[in-house]
C-alpha cells in the first residue's frame, strides 16, 4: 500500500490530533485516579466493592539489581548478562 505525500500529511495530521486527545484522555484518567486513591486512603481501606467494580489499592514490590553494586562484586565487564533487544521506533516530529 503506497500513498501519496498529500496523504501522509493528512496521516500525520490526524496522527497529532489523536496523540493530543490522548494526552487530554490520560490527564483525566490520572485525576479520576487521584481521586479513587483518595477515597481509599482517607477511609484507611484497601479493597472496596461497589454494584459494578472490585477496587483494590494495595502495596505491590518489585526486585530490581543494581548494575552498580554487581559491577563492584563482578568488575566492570558485565557484557555476559546483558540482554540487548532491537527495535523500530516512530517519531513524528
Amino acid at each position: 500500500m503506497c500513498i501519496t505525500k498529500k496523504e501522509l500529511e493528512s496521516k500525520v495530521q490526524d496522527y497529532r490530533s489523536l496523540k493530543a486527545m490522548k494526552a487530554e484522555l490520560e490527564d483525566e484518567l490520572s485525576a479520576i485516579e487521584r481521586s479513587i486513591i483518595d477515597y481509599m486512603t482517607e477511609n484507611g481501606i484497601d479493597t472496596e466493592i461497589i454494584d459494578t467494580a472490585k477496587i483494590t489499592y494495595k502495596p505491590q514490590s518489585r526486585t530490581t539489581l543494581d548494575k552498580e553494586k554487581l559491577a563492584d562484586i563482578l568488575g566492570d565487564d558485565l557484557k555476559p548478562f546483558e540482554k540487548v533487544s532491537f527495535f523500530n521506533v516512530l517519531r513524528v516530529k
